[in-house]
């Protein structure tokens, strides 16, 4: 009996429920907004007033400074000078175990860029409080002996952004090195890097920041500075790999379906087809949103309007879906042209010609855009000159283009290898390219679940356009 026999809308729901099962828990309770920043210098900051009001000193910030001295063992110095006002102020200065305390109560609070500062100190210079302490493992040395300082990059777990809180930070580099890159809207001299002026509201160091020190300013050490950045960054992306594994699961069993039984999807009646291929997308994913927003929100009947039409746009938006469609689908459409257009040629070409045809205009130029796509996962890799965003945004678009060409290969019996390889591995560059997942996004949810969604969206998509090139070819 065949699969599709009997096909009717209980089929539907099943299909339904089986993706539900898959989607459902990427958008679940874990999805929430992203944590407050971190204070770089803490004891710049009001945390420093409460920890002392705690302690039932009563002072006030004026200004502040910090600076961090890397040492060679990749161990950061810091210094934060804190200009204080206040009657608190006296008491500080003359009882330096309360002193210490309030100190240590700052980074016990948390929300701070150092949770466990070592060999901490602290002194009063007149109405400066001087707090210094050592952070391990700020920086490490690399290829052409130069120190790449990340500590102020994404290292996994719960995502890290950072306000300054002081006036002002300062870093400088080992003894005997140069500064050979710093981010934007930094102020650089030849050994030091010093950012200005923050608040909470935005992230003035950003999270993909590297700040790196080279021997000198030749070409060697800024090729040095190049390879060390690029060598760190595709080091973190390794980490985040976990998120290509359940959509490449599920576009394993797209193909593999598509394999065994294209010729009977490409029999179906085209209201069926996209019956089995869109309408459980649409139900999982109004059922996704009307979850979460039953779970996360309560309050009047508007608020949990505006939510569910919030993690309804997340579904689509935030999760790759939405540039798979909207890019993807005319892609896709012209290609089903161009296949209905070479199909309608074959009347007045031999059957070698017309297929030579088809593969010249067709498949090689998709193939080509394969090979390309993998050509430059290494420059995404390693997140080069920002291109690893446009990268990015290629690769959500571009797996949804190999389904025509796979229908083609399926009926032709050539490249069926190198198309479907594409489609079942078309996760590992998305991955690549936006790995890290640093929690900047509004809304976080679990890595592993991350891209399910588009990978449902690419399968859907696929799917349709597959059985609908086959029917092409086959005469229908």
């Amino acid at each position: 009996m065949s699969l599709f026999a009997g096909y009717n809308g209980g089929r539907i729901l099943l299909v339904t429920a089986v993706l539900g099962a898959i989607l459902l828990p990427a958008l679940g309770a874990p999805v929430d907004a992203r944590p407050p920043p971190q204070a770089v210098c803490g004891v710049c900051s009001d945390s420093l007033v409460d920890a002392a009001a705690e302690n039932d000193v009563a002072i006030d910030v004026a200004d502040s400074a910090l600076t961090i001295q890397i040492e060679s063992s990749g161990t950061g110095h810091w210094t934060a000078r804190v200009d204080l006002a206040g009657p608190g102020v006296e008491t500080l200065r003359e009882n330096a175990t309360l002193r210490n305390r309030i100190v240590e109560r700052v980074f016990e609070r948390g929300r701070v860029a150092v949770a466990n500062p070592q060999a901490l100190t602290t002194s009063m210079n007149e109405s400066t409080l001087v707090v210094e302490y050592d952070v391990p493992d700020m920086a490490h040395e690399s290829v052409g002996g130069v120190y790449v300082v990340d500590f102020f990059y994404w290292h996994g777990g719960d995502a890290r952004w950072f306000y300054l809180a002081a006036d002002s930070m300062t870093m400088e580099g080992p003894k005997g090195t140069v500064v050979s890159h710093a981010p934007d809207h930094t102020t650089t001299t030849e050994r030091t890097v010093t950012w200005t002026g923050s608040d909470q509201k935005y992230d003035p160091l950003g999270v993909h920041t590297h700040v790196v020190f080279a021997p000198d300013t030749g070409i060697a050490s800024s090729v040095a500075t190049a390879v060390g950045i690029g060598v760190d960054v595709a080091q973190l992306k390794v980490q985040d790999l976990t998120a290509a594994g359940p959509p490449l699961a599920i576009l394993a069993v797209v193909v593999a379906l598509l394999s065994r039984f294209g010729r009977r999807l490409a029999a179906l009646q085209r209201s069926r087809l996209i019956g089995l291929t869109v309408g459980p997308l649409v139900a999982v994913g109004l059922l996704a949103a009307t979850v979460e927003t039953l779970v996360g929100v309560a309050g009047p009947l508007t608020d949990q309007l505006g939510d569910f039409l919030f993690y309804l746009v997340f579904v689509v938006a935030a999760t790759g879906a939405g540039p798979a469609l909207l890019f993807g689908g005319p892609l896709v459409v012209g290609q089903v042209a161009l296949l209905r257009r070479l199909r309608d040629g074959e009347t007045n070409e031999t059957e070698s010609d017309a297929e030579s045809a088809m593969f010249r205009l067709l498949v090689w130029p998709t193939a080509t855009a394969l090979a390309i796509l993998w050509l430059f996962l290494p420059v995404a890799a390693a997140g080069a000159a920002g291109y690893d965003a446009t990268y990015g945004l290629v690769s959500l678009v571009l797996p949804v283009t190999f389904f025509v060409p796979l229908a083609v290969a399926h009926e032709r019996g050539r490249w069926i290898h190198a198309f479907a390889a594409g489609i079942v591995l078309a996760s590992i560059p998305v991955v690549v390219a936006f790995a890290p997942h640093t929690g900047m996004n509004l809304v976080r949810t679990p890595l592993s679940m991350r891209y399910v969604p588009w990978a449902l969206v690419v399968g859907a998509t696929g799917t349709f356009v597959y059985a609908w090139g086959r029917r092409l070819l086959s005469g229908d």
